[in-house]
């Protein structure tokens, strides 16, 4: 009973080493490990050129020769090379740009190498999509009333604001186009500091928990010409803008006989 138990175990051992163990005489194929070449898990930006390769080799066991290398690109089909010898190094750049609607988030580049025996080999890189920082866009913007004719103008308007109706006051009013839209007064030294989206969304994040929204912008005088220095902060359903006031010009308007008709207010300023 002994030498059977014996036995037994020895088949079983012959089993498991036999399931465990790779199949003799495929090809070898790793990720090229060299200098400005991406590696796997490895983090690049959109937009970004990105380096990779593959380095392979015929089996030791049998040598059969390299017939060919697949390379895919998130299972799309990118390139295929026909080879004839026991060694070979791909190299190869993408560089992923979301007008192209590539993946954004993670990517996989897949290369299979095929030898003339028909044996095959795989490996891959799995890159990190990152989304760069934003770097905000900056527009000069000019807003022009004519004595108490409020104008319909839609470049106000884009960015949550109108006119207030009474244009007698000693002040120009500028008003939330309506009541969805949320105005915050704001120092305008902060508008240069500003410099990417990620700054902008976190400058209205702390608004939205520190500072109450204004019902209007009452600051800029309709007596003189004058430079200011105030900045709005908008919200406008999912839009956030940074209206930087610098200047207001104030000319009032004669008609021929030297009688004053109106009096013409102008903003300047710049917007991110």
């Amino acid at each position: 009973m002994k030498k059977l138990a014996l036995a037994l175990v020895c088949l079983v051992s012959i089993a498991f080493f036999a399931s465990c163990d790779p199949k003799e005489g495929q090809p070898t194929i790793q990720v090229l490990n060299e200098t400005g070449y991406v590696q796997n898990n490895a983090t690049v930006n959109l937009g970004e050129e990105v380096n990779f390769g593959f380095v392979m080799a015929s089996s030791a066991i049998t040598n059969s020769k390299l017939a060919s290398v697949i390379v895919t690109i998130d299972d799309e089909g990118w390139d295929t090379v026909y080879l004839d010898g026991t060694e070979y190094t791909y190299k190869d750049k993408v560089t992923y740009n979301a007008e192209k609607d590539e993946i954004i988030g993670t990517s996989v580049i897949k290369a299979i190498v095929t030898d003339a025996a028909g044996e095959t080999a795989t490996a891959t890189i799995t890159l990190t999509i990152n989304q760069p920082d934003q770097p905000l866009e900056v527009s000069n913007i000019t807003w022009k009333r004519e004595g108490s004719a409020v104008p319909s103008e839609e470049e106000m308007a884009n960015y949550g604001l109108k006119w207030g109706n009474n244009y007698k006051e000693v002040f120009t009013t500028l008003l939330p186009l309506n009541d969805d839209v949320q105005m915050y007064l704001c120092d305008g030294d902060d508008f240069a500091d500003i410099e990417t989206m990620s700054d902008k969304n976190a400058y209205f994040t702390s608004l939205a928990e520190t500072v109450q929204p204004v019902e209007n912008y009452r600051k800029i005088t309709c007596n003189a010409s004058a430079d200011y220095n105030d900045m709005l902060a908008i919200v406008n359903g999912d839009n956030l803008y940074l209206i930087h006031i610098t200047h207001a010009t104030i000319t009032p308007v004669y008609n021929s006989n030297n009688v004053y008709l109106r009096t013409d207010i102008t903003i300047d300023g710049k917007v991110k």
